[in-house]
């Protein structure tokens, strides 16, 4: 059976990945901490604690575990955070990355790794470019974005000068149970249950910008793909996952409200609107969907996943 380690396994998209993997490989994660709420219903799991900015502690997990393949997940991932922050996240997403490589070239020459990017990093972009493809521009406008970019690039140095067999991901936006409320779609969905569980006495939706335009993908489909690309990916190139489509953030928002019975106004804050922001960002998949992905998960059922979701923890939080 082959040997999986899952970086950040306790995440939002490692326990969707982990559950997509189930008792057909081996599975080991990395953990920061005792946190492990989203994976404590999947059996069989080898969890180790590891800093992956501690490079003997790397070391020490990959010759432990001796992996066939490595999905590299863990990172800051949240780009309005990376703005108060930008040297913690650049630290974390590039050197846990460099640490991640040194080791698996040293210790686990075999292992296939993936290394995912984000949709982030082409940044500025001109509408009549949509949808991107892998070869467009990488302009990115957030410190989240730019530490993203450097990984990118150097998983690929890897690739060219060390050997490392890397696969490379830029995932757009995506979303599903168990994801971050600093996430829109999370946290609209946090707002609606509130509402219903009288929590939030004013039944306002609070929104940022609603005008802008993202590329989204249900969880279930990314996890997917990067299956796929772990096995059918050609090291050292790099795929977007993606829908190829944009939605306005209103849209997702008025389907959220559609859910619900309660009449919730919406209410767009200026104060949440990020520092930078693109109008309009899609992908093209052309590349992924070579190797044999197809969407399988539509809009609605996704954003309606996010909601029940939502409506469980609050109603457990207030002992309902």
């Amino acid at each position: 059976m082959e040997k999986v380690l899952i970086t950040g396994i306790a995440g939002f998209v490692g326990s969707h990945l982990a559950e997509r993997l189930g008792n057909r490989a081996e599975l080991w994660g990395t953990l920061l901490d005792d946190h492990v709420r989203n994976i404590s219903k999947i059996k069989g799991l080898n969890l180790v604690k590891c800093d992956l900015l501690d490079a003997p502690a790397v070391k020490d997990l990959i010759e432990k575990v001796r992996p066939d393949k490595v999905y590299h997940l863990a990172a800051q991932s949240v780009p309005s955070l990376s703005f108060s922050n930008p040297a913690e996240t650049l630290k974390v997403n590039v050197f846990s990355a460099l640490n991640l490589f040194e080791a698996t070239v040293a210790l686990s020459p075999g292992a296939v790794v993936l290394n995912i990017g984000s949709g982030d990093e082409y940044g500025d972009v001109d509408e009549k470019d949509l949808p991107l493809k892998e070869t467009a521009l990488l302009k990115p406008i957030n410190p989240y974005a730019v530490s993203k970019v450097a990984q990118d690039l150097l998983a690929f140095q890897y690739w060219k000068s060390k050997g490392l067999k890397v696969v490379r991901c830029r995932p757009f936006n995506h979303f599903g149970p168990r994801q971050s409320e600093a996430f829109v779609t999370a946290a609209f969905a946090k707002q609606i249950a509130e509402i219903e569980a009288g929590i939030k006495k004013e039944k306002v939706l609070d929104t940022g910008n609603l005008e802008a335009s993202k590329d989204f993908l249900d969880v279930r489909d990314v996890v997917a793909a990067y299956e796929l690309l772990i096995d059918r990916g050609v090291h050292g190139a790099v795929y977007n996952v993606c829908s190829g489509s944009v939605v306005k953030i209103r849209e997702m928002v008025e389907t959220l409200v559609s859910f619900s019975k309660e009449r919730i106004e919406v209410r767009e804050d200026s104060s949440k609107r990020r520092p930078t922001d693109t109008v309009a960002i899609c992908g093209d998949a052309s590349r992924l969907k070579s190797l044999g992905w197809r969407q399988e998960y539509g809009l609605q059922e996704g954003l309606k996943s996010v909601l029940d979701f939502w409506r469980k923890e609050v109603r457990g939080a207030a002992g309902c």
